[in-house]
Parts: structure tokens; sequence; C-alpha cells
């Protein structure tokens, strides 16, 4: 029998040690030959690690054990980590940014435009429409305006920072997710990967789990008895969902959902761009689009 540890692989027969294979002593060495299976402590043929390790030479004392494992501990916890940040896991951070970005330049702007409004008359603009104005502004020396163009500027820079990391969406989204990407967008997307968890967990749903991602507070709502049940969840933002009459909607929701369940396993398991499944989409809601031309009534088509 043989067993592997961090160091070394040992062969045993009736308890014994028949033979040993030391790796090199060397952190970079060892985290490259490691596997999953190999031990990091316990027992090989009735002998701790520790002592083996001293017994056969590959250090030369308890201490420097202690010192190497810890090294290599801390090592391989550094290459699980990197092991985890996958291509999606950016573009999820990416897409969460903006989220963030979103819901504090809406904070700000709110803020900027009451501010505004104490030293001067009310005003249409808003958000970074207004910041620039303020930046713009011209002081009379009655009103001291560095304060409230500090935050015209902060509000401005967020809105410059959102753009460069659409843009990063934009120019990442296609490489990681061709399939998605063509049918969903860059943002929607890259949105849906974010609410899934990760590329292989949307392609793992079933496209009734898609079509209601995200409305986990109506759904909650709906299995309590309170509320119907939600017809579509983050996929509403697609235009296809969102410019829709509302009787069509639940229909090319669930179409979409459909599409976009099968353009992820196609991107997580092939990776390549599958032809035709937006013509496809566009050709399934134009028929629905014909056999609900009114509510509650088909087309006698």
């Amino acid at each position: 029998m043989q067993a592997r540890t961090w160091f070394g692989s040992f062969t045993f027969d009736e308890g014994k040690i028949t033979d040993v294979e030391l790796f090199k002593k060397d952190i970079d060495s060892l985290i490259k030959i490691y596997e999953d299976s190999s031990l990091l402590r316990g027992n090989v043929a009735g002998e701790n690690l520790c002592d083996l390790a001293v017994k056969y030479g590959f250090v030369d004392s308890y201490d420097e054990y202690d010192r190497l494992l810890h090294e290599f501990n801390i090592a391989l916890a550094k290459k699980h980590v990197a092991q985890a940040v996958t291509p999606d896991r950016q573009i999820i951070a990416a897409v969460e940014a903006i989220d963030d970005i979103d819901e504090t330049g809406n904070i700000l702007g709110e803020r900027l435009k009451e501010w505004y409004m104490l030293n001067f008359n009310e005003t249409p603009l808003k958000g970074e429409e207004l910041a620039r104005h303020i930046i713009e502004f011209k002081s009379t020396g009655k009103i001291d305006l560095k304060p409230i163009q500090c935050l015209a500027s902060s509000l401005i820079g967020l809105h410059s920072t959102r753009i460069s990391i659409e843009e990063y969406l934009k120019e990442n989204m296609p490489k990681i997710a061709p399939n998605l990407t063509n049918i969903a967008g860059h943002i929607l997307g890259a949105r849906l990967l974010s609410t899934a968890g990760s590329l292989e967990r949307l392609a793992s749903m079933p496209s009734s789990t898609v079509q209601v991602i995200g409305a986990s507070n109506a759904l909650f709502k709906h299995l309590k008895g309170k509320a119907p049940s939600p017809k579509h969840g983050v996929i509403f933002r697609h235009p296809l969902v969102n410019t829709a009459p509302r009787w069509q909607r639940g229909k090319i929701a669930r179409a979409l959902a459909s599409k976009i369940s099968l353009a992820a396993r196609y991107d997580c398991y092939s990776g390549e761009l599958k032809e035709g499944l937006i013509e496809e989409l566009k050709t399934k809601v134009e028929t629905i689009r014909k056999q609900t031309p009114k509510p509650g009534r088909k087309s006698q088509m």
C-alpha cells in the first residue's frame, strides 16, 4: 500500500514502511505537486508525520518541520483563493460595484439637490446634470460654494467610475459568456450571474427558476398565499419584457428564460457562440405577440 503526504510518498506492507520517496524541500515545488488526498497531518504505518519527516531526513528538526508546514499551509490557502477567483467572479464583482454606485449616487444626488435648493431656487436638474451645473456655478461671494461643489465633484466621480466599470463588462462579458451576452446583454447578463452566484449555477438552473430569479420577495409572498405567482424577476429589465403589453409579459418572460438557461449551458460547457439562439427567441416572441394581440384574447389567425 502507499500513502501520500505533503512532503513525500510512503510504501508500506504489513504495517512496515518498505520504500520512501521524499519531495524537493521547496514550498513552490511542494504546492505544485500537492494533491487533495495528500496527508497534512496524521499517521503512516503507525508513525506520526512529523516523526517520519525527521527520521527520513526531509527536515533536520521538529522546529523546522513546524515552520515548513506553516509556510506550506499559507501557500496552499493562497492557491485555493486564487483558484476561487474565476472570470465570472470578476464579472459579478463588477456588476455588484455598479449597483452599489447607483445606490450611493441616488442618495448623494438627492442630498445635493436638497442642499442646492436651500441656497437657490427650485430646479428641474438632478443627478450628474445638476452636479455639473453646480461645478460651473460662479460664486457671488454671499454663499460659500466650496462644500456643495465638493459633493458635486464626488457625484461626477462616481458617474465616471460607473462608465469605466460598464465598459469593462461590455468588453469582458462576451469573452466569458458569449451566448448569455447575446441573449440578455452585458449588464443584465452580468446581473443574472450575480444573482445566481456563478455561471455554473446559472447553467444548472431550470428555466422556470431563471424566469423568477431575483424576485425572492414576491415568491415568498406567493408561497404564503399573500400574492400571485411572480411572472418574472430580474429578466424584467430585458427590453423584450419591459416594453411588452402587460398581458404578454409572462409568456415572453418564459420564452426569454428558456433561451437564457440554454445560453448559460452553452457558455458553461462549450464556451462557443451558438448561432441562431437570438433569432429563435425573436421568432418565439413574435409568435406570442400575434397570438395574444389583446388582453385575454387569442388571435384567430
